[in-house]
């Protein structure tokens, strides 16, 4: 794997402001092209909340050649993706002239380079927190942290991961709150199941589409159906062998039922 901090891109860049435009988006993407990392690969970010089965979820989708989905990294994107905001505010509030005189508030704003900025951070990611490998083509990760308590722009933050990623899919992962409820941690938090509850119906509200998965723990049978489908919305041949060598491994830190 290439250890290189990728080449500049600001001579590549539009002095235009995003704005949501599909031209802007398209030279995003070239931008990240242009690293020779972040546009190499395609993404998968598994979305949920804790003891909904992630872990063994993360082991089916590894099963898959060429993935590599990483654990969970205490919603370190998500802080990420708040500077990017940040910046994009600081950019489309303060952009006047005014702003390059030195005796404003806001001197050099309009000097900033937003779409660079955005590259920068999501390549440095890429490369030292998903840490690809020779052979990997998709690179993402778990994380458990997307109840309303963690995250309360979850619609903007998906749309980020969607718009700086390219080729990114999310899947959405579910289990029964009941069942959440009396697994690990979670028996000690007060009004847990409704807690868990409030979190799974804020995900189901999200519509399946073609970056959109929803994924459900608890329909996971002897069919292994629900996997089939997961497998047919990535585009990927389903390996049945392989799929139950992971059905048959532990992936948990706590005990069964705990």
């Amino acid at each position: 794997m290439r250890e290189r901090v990728p080449r500049p891109v600001r001579q590549i860049l539009s002095p235009l402001r995003r704005g949501g435009s599909r031209l802007l988006r398209k030279r995003l993407h070239a931008v990240m092209r242009t690293t020779g990392l972040v546009g190499d690969y395609s993404y998968v970010f598994v979305v949920t909340y804790g003891r909904s089965g992630s872990t063994l979820l993360m082991g089916i989708l590894n099963a898959i050649p060429g993935y590599r989905i990483r654990g969970e990294n205490y919603n370190t994107l998500y802080r990420l993706y708040q500077a990017d905001a940040a910046v994009t505010k600081a950019c489309e509030k303060f952009s006047s002239a005014e702003d390059l005189k030195p005796q404003s508030s806001w001197y050099g704003t309009p000097r900033v380079r937003e779409h660079a900025y955005r590259a920068g951070l999501v390549s440095n990611f890429v490369q030292n927190v998903l840490r690809p490998e020779p052979g990997d083509r998709v690179l993402g990760f778990k994380e458990i942290r997307y109840t309303p308590l963690h995250m309360a722009d979850l619609q903007e933050y998906l749309d980020f991961l969607l718009d700086a990623f390219p080729r990114s899919r999310i899947v959405i992962n579910h289990r029964d709150p009941a069942a959440v409820a009396r697994s690990a941690w979670w028996v000690k938090v007060r009004d847990a199941e409704a807690k868990i509850r409030d979190a799974d119906e804020r995900l189901l509200a999200i519509a399946d589409d073609e970056r959109h998965f929803h994924f459900f723990y608890d329909e996971i049978d002897d069919s292994l159906e629900n996997i089939r489908a997961l497998y047919r919305f990535l585009g990927e041949d389903f390996d049945e062998a392989a799929v139950r060598q992971v059905l048959n491994k532990p992936f948990s830190p706590y005990p069964a039922g705990k």
